[in-house]
């Protein structure tokens, strides 16, 4: 009789897993009253200026060759330090549309794989032009932005023989600030890049291609409030 009862209540309960309510992701979103939205999105990288920074970039144990070249180094690694750029981003939540601001640092191998990590400012704005001149159209507001996500990003960089591109796969958290204040985010993001050191498609593919135009990341993750 127990070996009865025990197979019932497993079955019971596997019944009631594999017909839980209908409205189980409304009640993922709104557990134990927090609100989570779910964010899809794209990452356009800027490429006409940037933020002001103070790269660094060597090769351990051996020279750099201007710009990114480690090639004739003993080991062939690459790392960098403060880097930072701009991009625009793109997504289903006017909250996380807008300008991105990043820093980024990493330490590549011979094959310019490895870790990286860095910061990141989004301020939501809506109309962002990839294109234009950053210090032109986009500083100041950045710079004197009150409503705005704060973060930090890190993950890994490997090359896709599928692609023929490096994939740089990331997760990054932040916190609003200003307007934004209370939310919480957190997501993943895919970069791609075509050259051993990453660079904005526009240096790459041509003026007027598809490619071009084409964002050079995609992102998910989720608002909490």
């Amino acid at each position: 009789m127990r070996k009865i009862y025990l197979l019932c209540l497993s079955t019971l309960l596997f019944a009631g897993a594999m017909f839980a309510p209908a409205d189980a992701a409304a009640a993922e979103k709104f557990r134990f009253g927090v609100t989570r939205t779910p964010i899809e999105g794209v990452d356009n990288w800027g490429w006409q200026g940037g933020p002001q920074s103070n790269p660094r970039i060597w090769c351990p144990g051996g020279e750099l060759v201007e710009p990114f070249d480690c090639s004739d180094s003993p080991w062939g690694r690459l790392h960098f330090r403060d880097g930072a750029g701009w991009s625009c981003t793109t997504s289903n939540d006017p909250r996380m549309t807008g300008i991105g601001l990043y820093t980024s640092n990493g330490n590549f191998d011979a094959n310019s794989n490895g870790p990286v990590w860095g910061e990141f400012k989004i301020v939501p704005l809506v109309g962002c032009n990839k294109d234009a001149p950053y210090s032109e159209e986009y500083e100041d507001l950045v710079n004197n932005a009150t409503s705005y996500w704060h973060g930090i990003w890190f993950g890994r960089r490997k090359f896709d023989s599928d692609k023929e591109a490096w994939v740089g796969s990331l997760k990054f958290v932040s916190r609003g600030v200003g307007d934004l204040h209370g939310l919480k985010f957190r997501g993943r993001m895919w970069i791609t890049t075509y050259t051993p050191f990453p660079m904005p498609y526009e240096y790459i593919f041509p003026y007027g291609s598809v490619q071009f135009d084409m964002p050079e990341a995609d992102f998910v993750g989720v608002i909490r409030e």
